[in-house]
């Protein structure tokens, strides 16, 4: 799609403004311009990719409109015009679904800037989306075909992450025989550990095998893993109880984790004992970022943080089961 196929709406009270933003806009886009937002919300017709609106306007502030298009056409970009520029207006702003803002007076390179930023962000949601449907529908064909191509795919990119998830699986199915979770529900729980960290399909193999401290921004992005993931296992009916080890295996219980920021007994319980599990082969396991624990090193590191990041009455139950099974997570009979 060439730009002059995109659709840009330009929403404010002031003819002044409305007909500034459509001469410097015009060149590369389709421009439609409104004085109220409640036409705008009338012509969602014509498929907007982005929007200007003006914060302060007679019948709706552009923060409200801002969210009621969002509910509409929630892939929209909008970015605020606003001639009081403060801390607070632009939270607002942020919050209610917009991408940006610039202060009146503006320039043309700063409205054709910020176009630019808020377009290309879109494409990158929409390409996203476009890759999670792919995903959800290959599950829903075949579901041990696609586990397996799934678990390649992660493994492309990072193999300590497959084997990872391999192991955590196994050993969360070899305890939770021992401490009487239904067969049933381990089978999804099973599935589930399986395709925990899928979402990493998502994340840049340079921030995957990185062996020094992540960056900020590298951190806030490793972070999103396991929404992707929720997202993309989502639709998979037979995963539907596992899902929440997908989405919570990295809350803490005492609320400082995240995607969700969910604390104690909120944490679903298979996302609070497979956490413990998680944790357990990771430190046991040697990393690009880290030399691994011996099992009793792991224990006591696990110990020492029940109550804060791990349920500690899963970690009394669970911990005295890990030196029964050795690396691969499979029964020491000796």
């Amino acid at each position: 799609m060439g730009n002059k196929d995109r659709v840009v709406f330009v929403v404010d009270d002031e003819k002044g403004v409305r007909e500034s933003m459509k001469m410097v806009l015009k060149d590369k886009y389709q421009v439609f311009t409104f004085d109220c937002p409640e036409e705008a919300l009338a012509d969602v017709a014509l498929e907007p990719e982005l929007i200007f609106t003006d914060i302060r306007m007679f019948s709706m502030n552009g923060l409200e409109f801002a969210e009621k298009m969002k509910k509409i056409k929630p892939q929209v970009e909008v970015v605020i015009i606003t001639a009081y520029p403060d801390f607070s207006s632009s939270l607002r702003a942020l919050r209610s679904g917009a991408f940006d803002y610039i202060v009146k007076p503006f320039g043309k390179n700063e409205v054709l800037e910020a176009a630019e930023r808020a377009l290309q962000k879109r494409n990158q949601v929409l390409k996203k989306a476009k890759m999670i449907q792919k995903l959800r529908k290959a599950i829903s064909l075949n579901y041990k075909a696609t586990t397996r191509a799934l678990v390649l795919a992660v493994d492309a990119k990072d193999s300590y992450t497959a084997e990872h998830s391999r192991r955590t699986s196994e050993l969360l199915v070899a305890i939770g025989e021992r401490i009487g979770i239904p067969a049933l529900k381990l089978t999804t729980y099973e599935r589930s550990a399986e395709l925990h960290d899928i979402g990493k399909i998502g994340i840049e193999e340079s921030i995957l095998k990185k062996k020094e401290s992540l960056a900020l921004f590298e951190l806030k992005k490793m972070r999103q893993h396991p929404l992707i993931g929720y997202q993309i296992l989502r639709p998979t009916t037979f995963l539907k109880e596992g899902l929440s080890i997908v989405l919570h295996h990295h809350e803490r219980y005492d609320g400082k984790g995240y995607p969700e920021g969910l604390a104690g007994k909120k944490i679903p319980f298979p996302a609070r004992l497979f956490a413990i599990i998680d944790t357990y082969d990771a430190m046991t396991t040697q990393r690009c970022y880290g030399s691994k624990l011996s099992s009793i090193q792991a224990i006591e590191e696990i110990i020492k943080v029940k109550g804060r990041q791990f349920d500690p009455s899963l970690v009394d139950l669970v911990v005295p089961h890990f030196l029964k099974f050795n690396k691969d997570g499979y029964l020491n009979r000796l």
